[in-house]
């Protein structure tokens, strides 16, 4: 038995033959609060007493193992998942490249780092260009590639540790190109559960899929439980986004209220394109928009400038808040609302 159990959540004890000090065993594991499977054909009636005196989950014989194990599995998955903190993951993805959902992403995550003392865990899952980092003005030492190569060594604490981290948020930097490596792709394969383990040691988790749908990323779009897709107030970024919507909806089977439309460099200049029309176009329900100020969303890419830290950045910062509290499932403080806002309401279309 391993003498630290703190990285399992469940143990599951074959009994091969009654020689063995099971009952000391099963004592031990229920000592620590550790859910228990016992597995075995004629187990030996002391063994039984001790399994029963102790709550072990259920005994299940060899013979009936294929029929009974899958069912008591997912019981007491649904039952740790009961105590555990587990994270949503919200995907960020450009309705077209170039949209700005690396841009948002940061500002997402910063702000709500600022906001609130819950743990957020940013994703880059942009294998082309990897630009995360330099937006928040981090410097990474360890990768989306790294932490899928070392999957079964990384426990709780090592999640926390190996993330580039300021404060209450924690950034998996990619390296820029990863996906070219081929022999490195075939670690893809983990992705799925290096993201459960980010879910379950976090409040949050932010995935950066700013290059839109990949095969090797397609397990975060899978447990993901909602999606903003940034586009801009043009045709083709609006055609492209209509299309991702519909392979997202049509052939993925994501319900179109875990999605929200981001239109990113707003402009009230541009008339021929309204937020209502883009509403309409896209057929999805909340709209919201972060204002066209380039030159501010250059000096915090270019220069690495958080977005809080910059003057001039009420307006973008106040529509970063807007989308927040009205998308994140995070305890924000309360805020009374000024007479402006009651007037003039928020930045989003419904």
């Amino acid at each position: 038995m391993p003498k630290h159990l703190s990285q399992f959540d469940l143990v599951i004890l074959t009994v091969n033959s009654d020689k063995d000090n099971y009952p000391l065993v099963i004592e031990k594991l229920a000592d620590q609060n550790m859910p228990t499977l016992l597995l075995g054909d004629g187990i030996a009636a002391n063994i039984v007493r001790a399994a029963m005196h102790f709550h072990v989950q259920d005994i299940i014989p060899f013979k009936n193992i294929e029929q009974e194990l899958f069912n008591t599995l997912t019981i007491c998955a649904n039952e740790i998942l009961k105590e555990k903190k587990v994270a949503p993951i919200i995907s960020i993805i450009n309705g077209k490249s170039g949209s700005g959902a690396s841009f948002i992403t940061g500002c997402l995550g910063e702000i709500s780092a600022d906001l609130c003392q819950d743990e957020i865990a940013l994703i880059d899952a942009d294998l082309h260009y990897g630009s995360l980092a330099d937006i928040l003005n981090l410097e990474a030492n360890y990768f989306l590639t790294d932490a899928l190569n070392e999957i079964d060594k990384l426990d709780n604490v090592a999640i926390k540790s190996m993330m580039t981290k300021r404060k209450n948020l924690s950034l998996l930097a990619s390296k820029a190109y990863a996906q070219l490596d081929n022999e490195q792709n075939k670690s893809f394969e983990h992705l799925e559960r290096l993201a459960w383990k980010i879910k379950l040691n976090h409040d949050l988790v932010l995935a950066d899929l700013s290059r839109g749908l990949d095969l090797l990323t397609l397990p975060l779009v899978s447990i993901s439980s909602q999606f903003l897709i940034v586009v801009q107030q043009n045709i083709v970024s609006l055609r492209e986004a209509k299309a991702l919507i519909q392979q997202l909806t049509q052939v993925m089977g994501i319900n179109k209220s875990a999605i929200k439309i981001i239109v990113n460099r707003y402009s009230k200049k541009v008339t021929n394109i309204t937020l209502n029309d883009i509403k309409k176009a896209l057929a999805i329900e909340s709209v919201f928009y972060v204002s066209n100020n380039y030159q501010l969303a250059s000096s915090c890419t270019d220069l690495g400038y958080p977005l809080a830290k910059l003057t001039e950045n009420k307006i973008i910062h106040k529509e970063i808040c807007t989308i927040i509290k009205q998308t994140f499932p995070l305890k924000l403080p309360v805020e009374k609302p000024s007479l402006f806002s009651k007037l003039f309401g928020g930045n989003n279309v419904r």
